[in-house]
């Protein structure tokens, strides 16, 4: 049974301040509690509409909920409207625990994407997408940029939250060690596939805002600007679409 404190605390999620106070987010649909449950991602509890309840096609989500026991809760459909963020509720909705707090080892030698001020959520979901496939697992954020664990990033995210080890409030400093190269991605850069970098030696791809670019604390720590040639016509790349762009080029091509 749903209580009145449960309520509160699930509609409470939808916010930042709220989310650090109980250290839990929401994940909404099936695709979601899936890919949270094939990650063994810390999912907490689990909310499901009658109508998910008795779908034939979800008997064996249900069992592995119950095989792992973890609790669901049935609740009206109109309940669901009132805790999930979308026009048309999923059915089900889980509770995940925040991951493990860790602090960004700069001597590292691992690729890593940091993205400095990114404030558009279906941005950030798509650029943490393009990081999981091309297995670049550890991303940064800057103090301005959005909270991850945003519904909305949430949902863009499509399950990548689950792959990824992600930091938070980090200034690039803190991730600059020896042995990386640190690649500003910037419409005035080399472009990139001019750029001889060894296959050993680790990177950190640089993202700036959708708005105003890099930010000028992270400029005198670059080793390098990058861009990618515009063939056509067009102002700019959208961030994400050119995230995944560079991303493809340092994992496959470099």
């Amino acid at each position: 049974m749903l209580t009145n404190s449960d309520m509160k605390r699930l509609r409470s999620l939808t916010r930042k301040k709220f989310r650090e106070q109980y250290g839990q987010y929401l994940i909404e649909g099936r695709r979601l509690i899936t890919a949270a449950l094939e990650s063994s991602a810390p999912l907490l509890e689990t909310y499901v509409t009658p109508a998910f309840l008795e779908h034939p096609g979800h008997q064996e989500l249900i069992h592995r909920l119950d095989n792992l026991f973890i609790p669901y809760t049935v609740i009206i459909e109109s309940t669901m409207r009132k805790l999930t963020s979308t026009v048309t509720p999923p059915g089900i909705l889980g509770v995940c625990s925040f991951p493990e707090t860790l602090i960004p080892e700069p001597e590292t030698r691992t690729n890593r994407l940091y993205l400095d001020r990114i404030s558009d959520p279906g941005n950030l979901g798509t650029l943490l997408r393009a990081a999981a496939w091309f297995n670049v697992t550890q991303v940064a954020l800057s103090p301005e940029s959005i909270d991850p664990y945003n519904p909305k990033v949430i949902r863009g995210g499509m399950g990548a939250h689950f792959a990824l080890t992600i930091f938070t409030d980090i200034t690039l400093d803190r991730l600059c060690g020896a042995p990386h190269v640190v690649l500003g991605a910037d419409q005035c850069g080399q472009p990139l596939s001019e750029l001889k970098l060894s296959p050993e030696t680790p990177w950190i791809l640089v993202l700036g805002s959708e708005a105003h670019g890099l930010s000028p604390d992270t400029i005198p720590l670059l080793t390098h600007t990058v861009s990618i040639p515009r063939l056509g016509s067009g102002e700019s790349l959208n961030v994400a679409v050119a995230g995944g762009i560079l991303l493809y080029l340092l994992t496959t091509e470099m």
